[in-house]
């Protein structure tokens, strides 16, 4: 009976730990935006108008309730005589964005070739019709060096899955 229990209680604790694994790797639930703005970690900000180059495509996330839509992309371009990479997140007008819709965009950088990332984000919005952009990083000619976009969109009614850009 004793090595029931024992074995009962060492999957019990297993799948407690797993769970806990699992649920403590979400990029996205321990990021935040003030691990990019401001300077931090190699990072420049830049206002949401910035427009780039497009580079290593786009996407769109689509939810029911309410309906909304957005699309994502990751751009290059001059930011302080430096060329650098950030993510943008544009959320629907009119019709194609509901009253309680949230748009969310994330940017990982890796440095050792896609060992590791540093997460930029998220950065997230209420507002229909608007552009939303991380914040900038150096490019690099580095072969480990490598971007990425990621988006969400959630509401009280329905959440997307997470979408990203390949890396770049």
């Amino acid at each position: 009976m004793h090595s029931i229990r024992r074995i009962f209680s060492v999957g019990a604790a297993a799948l407690m730990l797993g769970a806990g694994l699992v649920a403590g790797s979400s990029g996205a639930a321990q990021a935040a935006a003030s691990d990019c703005t401001g300077g931090a970690n190699g990072f420049t900000d830049i206002p949401d108008s910035l427009s780039g180059r497009g580079v290593a495509g786009a996407g769109a996330l689509v939810i029911d309730n309410p309906h909304a839509v957005a699309s994502y992309a990751m751009q290059t371009g001059t930011v302080g005589g430096r060329q650098m990479g950030w993510g943008v997140l544009t959320t629907g007008g009119g019709s194609n964005w509901g009253p309680t819709a949230k748009g969310h965009v994330w940017m990982d950088v890796t440095n050792d070739n896609k060992q590791s990332w540093i997460q930029c984000g998220p950065f997230s919005t209420f507002s229909a019709g608007t552009r939303l952009t991380t914040a900038a990083y150096p490019t690099s000619s580095s072969a480990s060096r490598a971007f990425r976009v990621c988006a969400q969109l959630t509401s009280l009614g329905s959440t997307s899955n997470i979408a990203c850009t390949g890396w770049w």
